[in-house]
C-alpha cells in the first residue's frame, strides 16, 4: 500500500495492518506517536492481532488514558493473548490474566460468554487450575457454552487431570466433534489407548482431526500395524482426507516398522492428494522414512526436489546416508547446508559422527567432535561421547578410546562402556575388556546383555570355564539376556526421532 493508501484508510484498518506486520516494539512506537487512536475499534483491531499480553496490556492502558472504556471485545481479545503464552515458571502470565478479569469484573463484562471463555481458557494456560474451576462455576448455569465445557475437558487434561477432564465431558448436556476430539486427545496423549479407541468408535462424527488424534495416539504408543490399518480405513472407507499430522504420524509409523512397502505408499497417496505440495515438516518424515527403510535413493529424490528445506530435512538426508553406506555424502552435507545459511544442531553431529564411524574415518570424527563444541557452540550429549568411543574402538586404538573416556568432563554412561568393552572384545583386549565388562555389571546387574557380552569375550579366547561361570550367574540371579548392547548401535537410527 503506497503513502496516499495509508492515509486514506480506516484508521482501525492501518493500526491492525501495522500490528500485523511490524514486530510489537514498532507497532507500539507508531501507536504512541500516531494519534490514530481515536475509536475502540481502533485499538480493538490492534488488540484482535496482538503477538502477546504485555501488547495488549499497554494498548488497554492507553484506551483508558483516552477515556475509551474497553468493551467485551477488548477485553476476550486481551484475555486470549494471555491464554496463547507458553507457561513458565514466572507468575508473568497469571497476575495479566488476573488484572483483565479483575477489570473486566468492573466494567460488567465478566459474564459475557467471549469473555469468561478466554479468562478460563487464560487461567489453565497460567496453570491456576483452581481459578479456572471457580470461574466454571460462577458462569455454569446460565452463561457457558459448548465452547466452555470443552475448554474444561481440555484445561484439566493439559493440567494432569484425566479423571476431571472425563468428569467434565460426561457433564456435558450438548458435545460437538471438538469437545470429543479434545477428550480423545487427552487419553491419546496419556497412552490411555484402549479408553481412547473406545471414544473413537462412539463418535458420532469424526473429521479429519479426530482420524489424526486416533492414528498419532497408536503411533506413539508404538502399535504402528494398528495406526496403519486405521490410516486405511480412514482413506478407503471414511470418505475423509489425511491432513498432515496424519501423514506426519503414519509415514513414522513406516519407519518404526522398516516397512519400505507401506512407507513407498503412503509417500505416492501424499503426493496424489496434496498434488506435490508437500509441506517441509512432511517431506522431511519421508526422507527420514526412506532413509530407515533403505530406500536411499528414494529419499534423496524427495530431499532435491524439496523448494524449501530446514534443519529436520538435512538431518534426515545425513542420518539416512550414513545408515545406508553414503558416509562421505552425508559428511559433504555439512558445508552444504551452511552454504544456503543452516545452522547444524546437536541431531546433525550424531549423524556426522555415525557416518564416520560406519567409515572408519577416526580424524574425520575427532574434527567434527572438536568443531561441533568450537565452532557451533554445541554441547555434547551422551550420544556424541558414545559414538566417538564407538569410533575410535573399532578403529583398533583401544587405549586412546580409554584415554577419551578418563577424560571426558561427564561421567561416563553405560552405554558408552559397553562400546568400549565391544571393542575390546573385537580387538584382543581382554584383560582390559574383562575389566570394562564387569564395571558395566555394577553398574546394571540387571541387564542381561553385560553378562552375555562377558560370557563372549571369554569365549573368542577360549577360557571356556570363565565363560560358564559368567552364565551360571546369570541363571542364578535369574536376570533377563536380553538383546546386547544396542545404545550406541540405535542411536543413529533413532536420533531423527527425537529430531
Amino acid at each position: 500500500m503506497g503513502s496516499g493508501g495509508i492515509r486514506n484508510a480506516r484508521p482501525s484498518s492501518w493500526l491492525a495492518a501495522v500490528a500485523a506486520a511490524a514486530a510489537p516494539p514498532i507497532a507500539h512506537a507508531v501507536l504512541l506517536t500516531s494519534g490514530h487512536l481515536s475509536s475502540r475499534a481502533s485499538a480493538n483491531s490492534l488488540l484482535r492481532v496482538a503477538p502477546c499480553s504485555s501488547a495488549c496490556a499497554l494498548i488497554l492502558r492507553l484506551l483508558l488514558l483516552h477515556r475509551l472504556r474497553p468493551d467485551h471485545i477488548s477485553l476476550s481479545f486481551s484475555l486470549h493473548a494471555c491464554a496463547r503464552v507458553v507457561p513458565t515458571t514466572s507468575r508473568y502470565p497469571l497476575t495479566v490474566t488476573g488484572l483483565l478479569h479483575s477489570l473486566a469484573l468492573r466494567l460488567g463484562h465478566a459474564r459475557d460468554v467471549y469473555v469468561a471463555n478466554a479468562a478460563v481458557s487464560s487461567y489453565f494456560a497460567a496453570s491456576d487450575v483452581a481459578s479456572a474451576d471457580r470461574l466454571f462455576a460462577e458462569v455454569s448455569t446460565d452463561v457457558a457454552d459448548v465452547v466452555t465445557w470443552t475448554t474444561m475437558v481440555t484445561g484439566h487434561a493439559s493440567a494432569g487431570g484425566l479423571g476431571r477432564a472425563r468428569h467434565f465431558f460426561d457433564a456435558m448436556s450438548e458435545r460437538n466433534v471438538v469437545s470429543w476430539n479434545a477428550m480423545l486427545s487427552a487419553y491419546a496423549r496419556a497412552g490411555m489407548l484402549t479408553e481412547a479407541r473406545d471414544l473413537f468408535d462412539a463418535m458420532p462424527t469424526r473429521n479429519a482431526a479426530t482420524w489424526s488424534c486416533m492414528i498419532s495416539g497408536l503411533v506413539l504408543s508404538g502399535r504402528c500395524w494398528e495406526a496403519l490399518g486405521l490410516f486405511g480405513d480412514m482413506v478407503h472407507s471414511s470418505g475423509i482426507v489425511p491432513n498432515e499430522p496424519a501423514l506426519v504420524s503414519v509415514v513414522s509409523a513406516c519407519a518404526q516398522m522398516r516397512s519400505l512397502e507401506h512407507g513407498a505408499w503412503v509417500h505416492a497417496y501424499a503426493e496424489q492428494e496434496l498434488q506435490g505440495a508437500m509441506s517441509v515438516v512432511l517431506a522431511s518424515a519421508i526422507i527420514d522414512m526412506y532413509g530407515k527403510c533403505g530406500g536411499i535413493h528414494s529419499a534423496i529424490r524427495v530431499f532435491a526436489a524439496m523448494p524449501m528445506r530446514n534443519i529436520y530435512s538435512w538431518n534426515a538426508m545425513i542420518t539416512g546416508l550414513a545408515m545406508n553406506g553414503g558416509e562421505r555424502q552425508a559428511l559433504s552435507l555439512l558445508w552444504k547446508m551452511q552454504m544456503v545459511g543452516v545452522q547444524p544442531n546437536d541431531i546433525t553431529f550424531i549423524g556426522l559422527l555415525s557416518a564416520c564411524t560406519h567409515s572408519g574415518l577416526v580424524n574425520e570424527g575427532r574434527r567434527l567432535f572438536d568443531s561441533m563444541i568450537e565452532d557451533f557452540g554445541i554441547q555434547p550429549f551422551p550420544q556424541h561421547y558414545g559414538l566417538m568411543v564407538d569410533l575410535i574402538g573399532r578403529s583398533g586404538r583401544v587405549m586412546e578410546a580409554l584415554y577419551f573416556v578418563k577424560s571426558m568432563p561427564v561421567e561416563p554412561h553405560p552405554g558408552l562402556w559397553g562400546a568400549l568393552a565391544s571393542a575390546c572384545k573385537m580387538h584382543g583386549k581382554v584383560e582390559l575388556g574383562e575389566e570394562v565388562a564387569k564395571k558395566l555389571i555394577e553398574l546394571e546387574p540387571r541387564h542381561g546383555s553385560r553378562y552375555i557380552l562377558l560370557s563372549n569375550l571369554y569365549g573368542s579366547v577360549n577360557r571356556w570355564d570363565d565363560m560358564a561361570s559368567v552364565r551360571k550367574i546369570l541363571k542364578r540371579r535369574k536376570v533377563p539376556k536380553g538383546t546386547g548392547n544396542a545404545v550406541v548401535g540405535m542411536t543413529s537410527a533413532s536420533c531423527m526421532s527425537n529430531g
